[in-house]
């Protein structure tokens, strides 16, 4: 992840930032995406989430790695919520889920998931990922940093 951008949304006061867009790291997504990075900006906030429209047919998240973290990911339609128009497939533990619907996705920390194959898009979707830090998870395990943990590749990748 060495490639990544850099996140530099502006401070507005304590506990407000502006959201800075951003231009990810896949080539078809090419509106700006912005994201909250959580305790990298707001000690106390453990919740990070990253927004990004999509409009085009791509492989995200790849290869299938593990967080020591809880994850949440949300496909919805970019105009309408509920109208969702893509055909995608998602691997989660061993299995791999088609979805064509409007939906959120958890991921407990510790379960193999990825990629997410966007195999079709007819009407444009926004994606969101969402993840707390192992302190806040609904199930901690240990007190650790407050730093966002990077991910476990499973196939000694970077």
């Amino acid at each position: 992840m060495a490639d990544m951008p850099i996140i530099q949304n502006l401070k507005r006061d304590e506990y407000v930032f502006e959201l800075k867009p951003w231009q990810s790291i896949h080539k078809t997504i090419t509106k700006p995406m912005v994201t909250g990075a959580g305790p990298a900006e707001i000690k106390e906030s453990a919740l990070s989430m990253g927004f990004a429209h999509i409009t085009a047919p791509d492989i995200l998240g790849s290869p299938t790695h593990i967080h020591p973290f809880d994850q949440w990911i949300y496909l919805i339609g970019a105009e309408d919520f509920s109208e969702f128009d893509a055909d995608i497939e998602f691997t989660l533990g061993d299995k791999i889920i088609h979805i064509n619907y409007p939906c959120y996705i958890f991921i407990p920390k510790g379960v193999k998931h990825c990629p997410l194959n966007i195999k079709r898009v007819g009407k444009p979707f926004v994606f969101i990922d969402a993840s707390i830090t192992q302190e806040a998870s609904v199930r901690p395990d240990t007190v650790a940093s407050t730093n966002r943990p990077t991910y476990q590749a499973l196939n000694n990748e970077d």
